[in-house]
């Protein structure tokens, strides 16, 4: 054989290894849960936003539209990325969220972000970084970051709820999802432009 074909064959079977790596179960199955779980954020935000409009709590419904706009970010990441390595993206089956009050929703958001800081996406973390899957591990690791200031906005907006009557400016990374009420000029977890 060649040296030319030697090299070949060399840089496609590291590119097979690679792309097998790539595509672990467990990864996979970190990646349907993460776009299954964001799907969930979204209808559940959606629905908490509309509620609390007919409750007088502009403030809390501009919160609930931005963490929203954040999970679209989240699911539109995910997604990218099993359409980049060919997985198939599971289908949509997303059940009513439970809407109670604005001040119950809140709570019910805190919950959820912290249990998504805590367990689903540290999980999913360290399932690709075990994995040797750094560029899932990143996105995950983001997405954690986004979810911890979720669970800081809801919970400073459950603390002053009155204060949640007035319209309130959020800010969304288009790249990560980060989620703020200060100007930052750039995200602080991704680090890039903030608009």
């Amino acid at each position: 054989m060649t040296r030319k074909l030697l090299f070949t064959l060399a840089l496609l079977s590291i590119t097979f290894i690679g792309a097998t790596r790539r595509t672990s179960s467990p990864v996979q199955r970190a990646l349907n849960n993460a776009a299954g779980n964001e799907r969930a954020a979204i209808a559940r935000y959606d629905a908490f936003a509309i509620k609390a409009d007919e409750e007088g709590y502009q403030g809390a419904a501009d919160l609930f539209r931005a963490a929203s706009r954040a999970e679209k970010v989240h699911l539109a990441r995910f997604t990218a990325v099993m359409n980049e390595r060919g997985l198939t993206i599971p289908p949509q089956d997303v059940k009513t969220p439970v809407v109670g009050t604005t001040s119950a929703n809140l709570q019910a958001s805190i919950r959820a972000e912290l249990a998504e800081r805590d367990n689903i996406y540290l999980d999913a973390y360290k399932t690709a970084s075990s994995d040797n899957d750094t560029d899932v591990a990143a996105v995950f690791d983001q997405t954690r970051d986004a979810e911890v200031e979720h669970a800081n906005l809801c919970q400073a907006a459950a603390r002053d709820l009155d204060a949640m009557k007035a319209p309130h400016e959020y800010r969304v990374c288009t790249i990560c999802g980060y989620t703020t009420d200060v100007k930052f000029p750039l995200c602080p977890s991704c680090r890039h432009m903030m608009r």
